[in-house]
């Protein structure tokens, strides 16, 4: 396939999604008394977990390491059905906050701690600039692989490019949070119907390929690919995994934006989780025949993680391999899309905000909510360049299911926090601050910084107590499992020491500590108004407001209006 025709099929597909989120967006009151439809379309776009990791780095696990491709799939397809109750009860409580984000919902939950929101927001920050990164990095060696030619970093720099202003066109259209893009949730659900009919598609071509070839090489393929599966094989990797993996499908901020911030009611997720956990087991299930045959036929040298745009070229199948270049463009795309509009919401929300209102003194009508809007749209771009500084930077033969996990363990730093937010009672703030500190601390050490180590300092350092991956000299585990175990273990231990010492009366952090008070209803009328206008204003506050005196009532309903533009607990505190 030229150059030329990669291209243009990449532009076709980002330009139906623009158009189909388009028409949503200026024409969607004609969806409208079709709720089987919008709840069918939200059930496909929670398919963005589903991201290039899966539609090409899924082969490449399942060739090169058998069991452990797995439970990235089979742990979320565990917890949607085996966890109804868990579902429905963390639904209910993001909507009574109101949160839009997953830093919002538990800050709120923890007394409204903004330093827990910003930890929340660094880790997840963190984790995911690289997981971005890998979309952008597929994207270039896919045209790199389908064209013959080396553009890989000119298609990245495209890519990145028209990703932010889709992002920031849908994700960012206007300064409320909750129910911010229909346009995005029906683009995304049409890009999960492409992914797996592509990856159907494959598949096909996969079994019929598999079906000619003749006996002996079959076999020596399923001696092969039986040999990553044998029962021996089911180590402590698999089940370190599987544990990272189980609320990666609420936890990572493109799921909880889709499956949260997007529902329309507190029932949605909870009655999506079947068809979701299809969705997923089809996914994982279609891999197979497609690993097998790369193991096969694939021509030598040829990385497994691209086997999906291999086999077509192998079987001189033009039109598959158009379309698994489309199936793997759509996958990376809808991931980025997702993951930087509620990261730049996140960013803007709980590390720019601050600042933000402390200018507050010339802010005129709704302008702070236009500033607002201006830092999440600028804060879109930066991630997306910082993802792709990344991608530029990253060795092309590092595995796209290395570089996903480390985002995933990054994410089970909060993963307990997420699930005391839910169900606990009493939840101690300060031994949250401690035990994310300590737990963002060890996975930056164990397992963001091993693979961008030089050589040099990685010779300095093995075999000596500070070894990244093998710390203070114990065990003999692989970084997955060694960085986990480490990272999220001390998360807990300190959680759990602070709170029993009964350290953790919760803190309340204010914004606006060191400033006057709010006089009267006026005052806080005219603050409100800063954030969502005069005419949202109006209709709230029932005539004159100066010197009258702000009632609980008020000041409740004057923290529900800004926190549709800054989130539950920005607005509190």
């Amino acid at each position: 396939m030229s150059l030329r025709a990669a291209v243009i099929l990449a532009l076709a597909l980002i330009a139906a999604l623009f158009a189909l989120a388009t028409f949503v967006e200026r024409r969607g009151g004609c969806l409208q008394g079709k709720p089987r439809l919008r709840h069918a379309t939200y059930t496909l776009a929670l398919g963005v977990y589903c991201s290039s990791w899966t539609f090409y780095g899924a082969v490449g696990s399942a060739v090169r390491d058998g069991w452990s491709y797995l439970p990235i799939y089979l742990a979320p397809i565990v917890l949607l059905l085996a966890a109804p109750g868990f579902l429905v009860r963390l639904s209910e409580a993001v909507a009574r906050e109101q949160a839009s984000t997953v830093s919002d919902f538990i800050a709120a939950r923890f007394g409204n701690d903004v330093v827990i929101a910003r930890l929340v927001t660094i880790i997840a920050l963190l984790g995911s600039i690289p997981y971005v990164a890998l979309q952008l990095r597929s994207i270039g060696n896919a045209m790199a692989i389908v064209s013959g030619q080396a553009v890989g970093a000119t298609v990245m720099v495209a890519a990145a490019v028209l990703l932010a202003l889709f992002a920031a066109a849908f994700g960012a259209r206007r300064y409320e949070l909750a129910g911010r893009s229909e346009g995005l949730v029906y683009a995304i659900g049409l890009e999960s119907v492409i992914k797996i009919a592509a990856l159907a598609m494959v598949a096909l071509l996969a079994v019929t390929v598999l079906y000619n070839v003749d006996e002996a090489a079959l076999q020596r393929g399923l001696a092969t690919l039986g040999q990553r599966f044998e029962p021996a094989d089911l180590s402590l990797d698999v089940a370190v995994i599987f544990l990272i993996s189980a609320t990666a499908i609420i936890t990572l901020p493109r799921q909880f934006y889709m499956g949260l911030a997007e529902a329309q009611n507190a029932g949605d997720l909870a009655r999506a989780r079947i068809g979701l956990a299809g969705y997923l087991a089809a996914m994982a299930l279609l891999v197979l025949p497609i690993a097998l045959a790369g193991i096969t036929l694939a021509r030598p040298g040829t990385s497994a993680d691209f086997y999906v745009l291999d086999l077509p070229m192998v079987a001189g199948s033009s039109m598959v391999l158009a379309i698994a270049l489309i199936g793997g463009v759509s996958a990376a795309a809808s991931m980025a899309i997702v993951d930087t509009t509620a990261l730049a919401t996140m960013v803007s929300n709980d590390l720019a905000f601050p600042s933000v209102l402390r200018s507050r003194a010339s802010a005129g009508e709704g302008e702070i909510g236009r500033r607002m809007l201006q830092v999440r749209r600028m804060a879109i771009l930066a991630i997306m360049l910082l993802a792709l500084a990344w991608a530029l930077l990253i060795s092309p033969t590092r595995s796209l299911a290395s570089i996903g996990l480390i985002a995933f363990a990054a994410m089970a730093q909060f993963t307990p926090h997420l699930i005391m937010a839910t169900y606990a009672g009493k939840r101690d703030s300060r031994a949250a601050r401690a035990s994310l500190a300590t737990g963002l601390g060890l996975w930056l050490y164990t397992l963001a910084l091993p693979p961008i180590l030089p050589d040099w300092a990685t010779g300095a350092l093995t075999g000596t107590l500070a070894d990244p991956v093998r710390l203070f000299g114990i065990g003999d585990a692989s970084p997955v499992v060694h960085g986990v175990f480490w990272s999220l273990g001390a998360n807990l231990v300190v959680y759990a020491a602070l709170a029993a010492r009964g350290m953790g009366a919760p803190v309340l952090p204010r914004f606006l500590r060191g400033q006057r008070q709010l006089a009267d209803l006026a005052e806080l009328a005219e603050l409100t108004a800063s954030f969502v206008g005069q005419e949202k204003v109006d209709a709230v506050f029932p005539g004159p407001r100066k010197g009258v005196p702000i009632s609980r009532r008020a000041a409740k309903q004057a923290r529900d209006l800004i926190a549709s533009v800054v989130g539950t607990s920005s607005a509190r505190a």
